[in-house]
């Protein structure tokens, strides 16, 4: 199939969302909003992909709640997925000057959107995320590197042996975790922001360039018409994946699996 055939295909699966679903997806967040203000948030904010304008028709609804008890709820709203993060202004602080999460959180909270916010959470946190700069968390951005360094030491030296015992499985598992944990290192190293990881992988190549972006696309099985063909088993292992464990689902759990199965899976419609 011609690169531009399958590029179409899987477009026409998930298209950037148009007026109605960026106006529908907001109606559907300003409903969740009300039902966990009414169990007494304090704040409500939207997230990712809606709140920065680039959603596409499957992206899911990306929620922080402040002032319940800490957990993620995943929620059913037809046609779209909705993830609340139950978070605090504490743990969201933290979040600002760590280096595993900055990277990701500065600009999530630059462009998020409260829903609620009588308190004035979401506010402080946006004027927090503006005022960031990498030279007040320099020395524990380096620190956080050296430690990953060496803890991945271990997962390459597995890699090398899964690849002399000819396990193949466990030496592509350990080149899959390679690829991608290495990149946010690399990344912290740079000291990058990244809107999400969807865009992620790509501008980390970007920025490196040279020989680090060019192993990195091997390691991903980029080159060689290699990727297109393992992302649809990857995709058909999910399906596969959520035959054998259907059982195990409740209700709404069932039909965002479902919903999920459509839109990767066979039959293309």
């Amino acid at each position: 199939m011609a690169r531009s055939n399958v590029r179409r295909e899987w477009h026409l699966r998930d298209p950037p969302a148009g007026v109605a679903g960026r106006r529908r997806a907001r109606a559907v967040a300003e409903s969740v909003a009300d039902e966990y203000e009414k169990q007494g948030a304090r704040a409500v904010v939207l997230g990712g992909s809606w709140a920065r304008g680039d959603a596409h028709r499957e992206s899911d609804i990306d929620l922080w709640v402040f002032g319940l008890r800490a957990g993620d709820d995943v929620l059913w709203r037809p046609p779209f997925v909705v993830t609340v993060k139950k978070t605090s202004e504490r743990s969201e602080r933290r979040k600002l000057a760590r280096p595993p999460h900055v990277g990701g959180s500065v600009p999530g909270w630059r462009a998020a959107r409260p829903l609620r916010d009588p308190d004035g959470v979401a506010h402080r946190l946006k004027t927090a995320a503006r005022a960031f700069r990498w030279t007040a968390i320099s020395r524990r951005c380096d620190r956080w590197v050296a430690e990953q360094m060496v803890g991945w030491a271990e997962e390459a030296v597995k890699l090398v042996r899964g690849l002399a015992t000819g396990q193949d499985a466990t030496a592509a598992v350990q080149r899959d975790l390679l690829a991608e944990h290495l990149g946010f290192v690399m990344a912290i190293h740079r000291r990058m922001f990244w809107d999400s990881e969807n865009e992620f992988w790509e501008r980390i190549g970007r920025v490196v360039g040279g020989p680090w972006a060019r192993a990195q696309r091997f390691a991903l099985g980029i080159p060689g018409n290699r990727l297109e063909p393992s992302c649809r088993a990857a995709l058909r292992l999910y399906v596969l994946t959520a035959r054998e464990t259907w059982s195990t689902l409740d209700v709404p759990q069932r039909e965002i699996v479902a919903h999920t199965c459509r839109v990767v899976g066979p039959p293309f419609a």
